[in-house]
C-alpha cells in the first residue's frame, strides 16, 4: 500500500492530529534506546481508545502491513524499531489511572501511564507497585509488561509478571480480549495474563491493566558494601537473605 493511502486510511481511524508522515516526524520513532538500530516507518499513528487500537490493528491485519506497538521506547532490544517500515503504534495516549480498589489492593492503570507515575499515586494510600525497571521514570506501564521488566526490588518483590493481574489486549485480527481479575486465584485453565507478559508485543497490543499493589515498607536504606572477592560478596548476598533481612 502507498504510503499516502496508509496515511489517509489511518487518519480515518484517529484523526489527522493524531497521525505523523512527514519525514522529520517519523526519524523520532525510527529508534529506542537499543544502540544500533534506526529504520524508518511509514506512518506513526497516536490511538486514544481501545476501540481506534482494534480498528488500526483489524486495518493493518487485513492488508499485511507490519505494526510496532511504541510506550517510551526505553527498551534495550529493539522492540520498538520499525524493521520492515509499516505502522508505529505509540500508546501514550492511554494515560489514565482508572482505579484504586482499597479493598482489593488493585490499580486499574492504563497502558501509557509511566511506572513512576503509578507509585506517585498511590503513595498517598502506603502502596507500591514493586516493579522498578532502571527506566522507572521514563517507562510506560505497557512497554513493562510487554518486556517483563524486573529492576533492583527484583530480589525482595519479584517482576512485572507477579503483579499483573489482568490485562485488555487487542490482538492483531482486532479482537479484544480481557484476561484475570481482581480475584487472587480466578484461572481455571491457561494462565492468558501470564502469556501476554514478557510476550514482547508479539501476541497482541496491550491497553490496560490490573495490577497487583503492596504495602510500602516502613523504611527504606541505601548503602554500599565492599569487598575482596565476588565469593565474599555472594556469601554476604545469601547470608542477607537468609537472615530475612530482605
Amino acid at each position: 500500500m502507498e504510503k499516502q493511502q496508509l496515511t489517509e486510511e489511518m487518519t480515518k481511524i484517529v484523526g489527522a492530529e493524531n497521525v505523523q508522515s512527514k519525514e522529520e516526524e517519523l526519524y523520532s520513532y525510527a529508534y529506542d534506546a537499543t544502540p544500533g538500530h534506526i529504520y524508518m516507518p511509514d506512518v506513526v499513528v497516536s490511538p486514544g481508545t481501545t476501540e481506534e487500537v482494534s480498528k488500526v490493528l483489524k486495518f493493518a491485519n487485513e492488508h499485511k502491513i507490519p505494526v510496532y506497538t511504541r510506550g517510551s521506547g526505553t527498551n534495550l532490544s529493539a522492540g520498538t524499531a520499525p524493521l520492515k517500515g509499516g505502522i508505529v503504534l505509540s500508546m501514550l495516549r492511554f494515560k489514565k489511572i482508572i482505579d484504586v480498589d482499597l479493598e482489593n489492593l488493585i490499580a486499574e492503570v492504563e497502558a501509557g501511564v509511566i511506572v513512576q507515575d503509578i507509585n506517585d499515586h498511590i503513595a498517598q494510600f502506603g502502596l507500591i507497585y514493586p516493579p522498578d525497571p532502571g527506566t522507572v521514570k521514563t517507562a510506560s506501564l505497557g512497554g513493562t509488561i510487554a518486556e517483563n521488566s524486573g529492576g533492583l526490588r527484583g530480589l525482595k518483590y519479584g517482576i512485572t509478571k507477579n503483579y499483573v493481574q489482568g490485562l485488555e489486549v487487542v490482538l492483531a485480527n482486532g479482537d479484544v480480549l480481557h484476561t484475570g481479575g481482581k480475584n487472587v486465584k480466578d484461572v481455571s485453565g491457561y494462565d492468558m495474563t501470564k502469556l501476554f507478559t514478557g510476550s514482547e508485543g508479539t501476541l497482541g497490543v496491550v491497553t490496560k491493566a490490573l495490577l497487583k499493589l503492596v504495602p510500602a515498607p516502613e523504611k527504606t536504606k541505601s548503602m554500599v558494601a565492599i569487598f575482596d572477592t565476588i565469593e565474599d560478596a555472594g556469601r554476604a548476598v545469601s547470608g542477607i537473605i537468609a537472615a530475612k533481612i530482605i
